[in-house]
């Protein structure tokens, strides 16, 4: 038999979320949140492009062991980390959102912690918190941000929190709808200002909702 006819084996990460897919199917979820944008309000294609976002940047991520989800919404980042073993706290200042994560959570049988600070000890979690008041040091390895807010990465003061909470040599995950041409226009601009220390790389993904990637490093 050629070896190419030979499927290949799923891993742990990829069984676990083949399952959450299959749970969302069996689940009756009305999740609400005044939105223009409604693709936020369906789970299974935002966990399923969070993991295709996740499957282009592993091979070039740290072996990251905590992670902050930054803009956590209803929790898909977490979900999709937590299959990772990645200790992952979400950071969402809407309480809806919240509320909604937690029983979501709950009906995929999956625990979610809500903490009023970060300890990842309790992961996976979520928390209440404006991302721009975290005042902690190198808490982290690992910062995500899915499902990009445009208006989030222009404040001039993201970033900079960004490399704070970061660990030496931490990494953050931006994924964006936008095409790549929008993102280079964007940066060209001088919209998202980076500080010294952080260096990025661009990564398309064609044919995913989150189709352009944002590698940062903490140099």
């Amino acid at each position: 038999m050629n070896n190419h006819d030979i499927p290949r084996q799923k891993s742990e990460a990829e069984l676990k979320v083949d399952a959450l897919l299959e749970k969302l199917k069996t689940l009756d979820i009305d999740l609400e949140h005044e939105t223009d944008d409604q693709e936020q309000l369906k789970p299974s294609e935002r966990i399923e492009s969070i993991y295709n976002v996740w499957l282009a940047i592993k091979d070039r991520l740290n072996n990251p062991e905590t992670a902050l989800d930054v803009g956590s919404g209803f929790g898909y980042g977490v979900a999709v980390l937590d299959t990772k073993n990645i200790k992952t706290i979400g950071i969402e200042n809407v309480p809806a959102k919240i509320k909604q994560a937690l029983a979501l959570f709950d009906q995929l049988d999956v625990a979610l912690n809500e903490i009023d600070e970060i300890d990842f000890e309790n992961s996976p979690a979520i928390m209440e918190a404006e991302f721009d008041q975290l005042d902690q040091e190198e808490v982290a390895d690992l910062i995500t941000m899915f499902y990009l807010s445009q208006e989030l990465i222009t404040k001039p003061e993201t970033f900079e929190i960004c490399q704070k909470l970061l660990k030496k040599d931490g990494q953050m995950v931006l994924a964006t709808e936008a095409d790549r041409a929008s993102v280079e226009q964007i940066i060209a601009s001088g919209a998202i200002n980076l500080p010294a220390g952080l260096s990025y790389e661009i990564i398309d993904l064609p044919g995913n909702f989150e189709q352009t990637i944002i590698l940062l490093n903490k140099n």
